[in-house]
């Protein structure tokens, strides 16, 4: 064996006990023993260390194997007992099985000791490791239900359709009491526009999905709705398969998801309301273009549309749209509203509004690139525009989308120096300036747009 065997001898002759000790050794035992003589000594050695087997003999003066049987049992202790003594009469062997001895073995037959120590430890060996095992399982499952009941997620078992098992949570939850919702079918709790749902989840199941989560309403046992968030799996409950789910009152996270939409949308029309007024603070200083940034915005948009921008980079391009101008505020009115031909110096404060927009944009934390779009939407491909002459790539795409729909806006619209020159004459300074001036895909996308798709400039 990989360890020692510890073997207690209840013995009164020590040349037998050492018979027994040399018979276990020449069979392949690795023997640690002790001998003992009374139930004094037996007593302390019990205390003394664990023991793989006791060896007794039958009469032991004073003692005995059946009184060493009973102090086993008085001290509730499951080793593997032999007896190995002279010859024993018949009912003397009986009293023996009856007091719990596993074998007996005659000392004229010590050639039988060894396979019956072997067997009757290694028994006890294996009634040991189940022991072990069914208290370990017998823990682990008091853990779990301690777990289960106090979750504070609901947790139920169900088969057909009817509630095997709730847990206390669960059942807080729906206003029952303990053990009330076993038996109760779901569908009955279930609101009925949402039973679609519930026969849908467990199809899934049935089918084969290895797990399932859904939303559904139910009516408590005092007649309130809630939501309930649930998940759920297929496990085998009492040889029959079940689902095993958790559950969740999600009925104030969806209040406050609602809630904060509201106050979403109430921010975005007040942003948009922002907005709306620095463009009509615009609008005062330069009476004759009013309309021109919303009109800008609205082209924009349209472009991006079209060139496939999702609804976040549209709301951008919209307040882009409306900005661009902002730096105007800056210019005097008398020049804005000239209706001769700009001198250079008027000329050089007009452009001086795109950087004057870009200083008033960039201290506000926009979720989009409208400071530079206001920086930028005069610059050109070719570095020809202005203020800083970027070329290219260099421009954000937005200023690029900006840029071709304030030609548009400004070339058809009437402005203080000149009377409007038309949307064909717009379109024409597109194509004409298609890769050079303006971003080929915008100039593409914006004729396609006026020309196919019958786009007109808004009012």
């Amino acid at each position: 064996m990989s360890t020692p065997l510890s073997v207690l001898i209840v013995e009164d002759s020590a040349s037998d006990a050492a018979l027994v000790v040399r018979q276990l050794k020449r069979d392949g035992f690795e023997a640690v023993h002790k001998r003992v003589e009374n139930a004094a000594q037996m007593r302390a050695a019990l205390g003394e260390r664990a023991w793989d087997i006791v060896l007794s003999d039958f009469n032991v003066p004073g003692f005995g194997a059946i009184p060493a049987l009973k102090l086993l049992r008085e001290l509730k202790l499951d080793i593997p007992f032999i007896v190995v003594s002279g010859v024993i009469g018949e009912e003397a062997a009986v009293a023996l099985m009856k007091a719990g001895a596993h074998d007996c073995v005659m000392k004229d037959h010590l050639a039988l000791l060894a396979p019956a120590v072997r067997r009757e430890v290694g028994e006890a060996q294996g009634r040991l490791a189940r022991a072990r095992a069914e208290q370990e399982l017998r823990e682990s499952e008091a853990r779990f239900r301690g777990l289960i009941e106090q979750s504070l997620t609901g947790i139920y078992i169900s088969q057909d359709g009817v509630f095997r098992y709730a847990n206390p949570r669960l059942e807080q939850m729906l206003g029952y009491g303990p053990g009330q919702l076993v038996g109760v079918f779901i569908d009955d709790i279930v609101l009925a526009e949402d039973l679609p749902i519930l026969l849908q989840e467990r199809e899934k199941l049935r089918t084969g999905a290895g797990s399932i989560s859904y939303e559904v309403r139910a009516r408590c046992a005092d007649g309130k709705i809630i939501t309930l968030g649930l998940q759920g799996s297929v496990y085998e409950f009492n040889g029959k398969p079940a689902t095993v789910g958790m559950a969740q009152d999600i009925s104030e996270k969806i209040r406050a998801e609602e809630q904060i939409e509201r106050y979403i949308e109430q921010l975005k029309t007040a942003f948009r309301s922002t907005v709306e007024v620095a463009t009509s603070l615009s609008e005062l200083r330069d009476p004759y273009t009013a309309g021109h940034e919303r009109r800008v915005a609205e082209i924009a948009v349209a472009l991006g549309t079209e060139l496939g921008f999702d609804e976040h980079r549209l709301e951008g391009l919209r307040v882009a749209g409306h900005l661009h101008d902002v730096g105007k505020i800056t210019i005097p009115a008398e020049i804005l509203s000239k209706p001769g031909k700009l001198s250079p110096i008027e000329f050089k404060l007009i452009q001086a509004h795109a950087d004057a927009g870009y200083e008033v944009l960039r201290r506000v934390e926009f979720p989009w690139p409208v400071a530079e779009v206001a920086l930028q939407h005069h610059e050109r491909m070719d570095g020809s525009g202005y203020p800083h002459g970027l070329m290219g790539e260099a421009i954000r795409f937005e200023a690029r989308v900006i840029a071709v729909a304030d030609v548009i806006e400004a070339m058809s619209s009437h402005r203080p120096y000149r009377p409007g020159l038309g949307i064909t004459a717009a379109l024409a300074e597109i194509e004409r300036g298609r890769g050079r001036l303006y971003d080929a895909r915008v100039a593409d996308v914006c004729l396609r747009l006026f020309h196919e798709k019958g786009y007109t400039v808004p009012d």
